[in-house]
């Protein structure tokens, strides 16, 4: 059986095309996110999804100069957490894994959608939390800019490339094995 075409799918494009997107669409990828598995059935995420113009200028002022391709979007979509609102067992959270297997399930259905996500560390977090009025205790974890497919042009070089490009994952061997662990599965530290 091939992997699910969705999924093989995905990649975090970086053209977007500045047509809103329906906001019926943007609820059927919540949905999408909300189906997601969660221990004890917590569901410990939270989405707000920006498509006012006005706000979504004031959210995409947060944003790193890296990102700079994720300003002609038409929607950002910031997803929440905190770990008090799901299980810890062992000094293990899980509210972070769970937000991220919404998250996931959230891009699947864009992809199923004709639409391009893309998931974003680069943005000042205290004050897009400001501009979302989101608690300063709350988890503010991922910002992911969703739209229609634009014009590359309007990339950089790089980013040009990388659309264009074949897409580049490590080797299977360096990400799983069977029945132990084996030192080729562990990457370089960052420092």
């Amino acid at each position: 059986m091939a992997i699910v075409r969705e999924i093989e799918k995905r990649r975090a494009y970086r053209a977007y095309s500045t047509e809103t997107v329906d906001k019926e669409t943007l609820v059927r990828l919540a949905e999408a996110a909300h189906m997601a598995p969660s221990s004890a059935n917590n569901q410990p995420w939270r989405i707000v999804t920006v498509v006012d113009q006005k706000q979504l200028d004031r959210l995409k002022e947060t944003l790193s100069g890296g990102n700079y391709w994720a300003k002609k979007a038409p929607a950002i979509a910031a997803f929440v957490t905190d770990a008090r609102w799901s299980m810890r067992l062992a000094n293990r959270d899980y509210a972070f894994f769970e937000l991220g297997m919404a998250a996931m399930a959230y891009q699947v259905q864009a992809v199923s959608e004709g639409l391009v996500v893309h998931p974003m560390a680069g943005f000042n977090v205290d004050e897009a939390k400001n501009v979302l009025g989101i608690a300063e205790d709350m988890t503010l974890e991922i910002l992911m800019a969703v739209g229609k497919p634009g014009d590359i042009e309007a990339l950089n070089e790089k980013h040009r490339e990388s659309e264009q490009g074949p897409r580049q994952r490590k080797p299977l061997d360096q990400i799983m094995s069977f029945d132990v662990w084996h030192e080729r599965l562990a990457p370089p530290v960052k420092s």
